[in-house]
């Protein structure tokens, strides 16, 4: 197999989003005094949804943007017209700095992309905006990011991925791409002709629709396994 250099999505295949997530969600119910009976999990996954929902659903915003659109409708959800006596900016600023900076690295990411460095070009390709990047957790392993920012297009929009190779300086069909979102980066890379390692930590179907991955791991040490 003539790899060149690896890809990357971030959240969830390298860190733990959902901690960062549920770490943001605490901090915003505490900063507006909110309380409820729903799981911190089910609160970050009613904005999850919502957001991938938004910035799928029309031109390109900045991720900060749509996550405060996903953020208000969260809190409204929880109680209704709340978000309109907020600085929904504040908010969405102290929750989006949970989100990247406690979110940490599944067990064994250090080891492997320590391993990886040391044999190919390492670049992630992910949905946030670039200066969250800049505060998250692994952000000093790479040289090189491509960002949805940098793009002004989210996975699994080809111009994202094209943007990446043309910054790798490596033609598609020498990158694996790993990831555990399967609709962004299967449907996003397959189609260009990168290979693909599906991450699938939570052991998950991909729809009968998908294209199939080119690999499937359960956690990234199956990546470093394949390329030892």
């Amino acid at each position: 197999m003539n790899v060149k250099a690896i890809t990357f999505d971030y959240f969830g295949t390298l860190v733990d989003v959902d901690k960062g997530g549920m770490a943001g969600i605490r901090a915003v119910l505490d900063e507006i005094d909110l309380n409820s009976d729903r799981s911190l999990f089910e609160i970050y996954l009613d904005w999850d949804i919502r957001n991938v929902q938004i910035y799928r659903s029309g031109k390109y915003r900045s991720y900060t943007q749509v996550a405060q659109e996903a953020l208000s409708a969260t809190i409204d959800n929880l109680a209704p017209g709340r978000s309109q006596d907020l600085d929904m900016e504040g908010v969405t600023s102290l929750y989006l700095g949970h989100l990247v900076e406690s979110a940490p690295p599944h067990p064994e990411v250090p080891e492997v992309l320590d391993w990886l460095s040391q044999r190919f070009p390492m670049m992630p390709i992910t949905n946030m905006d670039s200066d969250l990047w800049q505060r998250s957790q692994l952000a000093s392993y790479f040289q090189l990011v491509t960002t949805a920012e940098m793009a002004r297009a989210y996975k699994p929009s080809e111009s994202i991925f094209k943007l990446a190779l043309q910054r790798l300086g490596v033609a598609a069909e020498d990158v694996l791409h790993c990831s555990l979102a399967s609709w962004a980066d299967i449907d996003g890379a397959k189609p260009l002709g990168m290979r693909v390692a599906w991450v699938n930590r939570g052991g998950d179907t991909l729809s009968v629709w998908q294209p199939r991955p080119d690999y499937e791991f359960s956690t990234m040490s199956g990546v470093q396994k394949l390329l030892s």
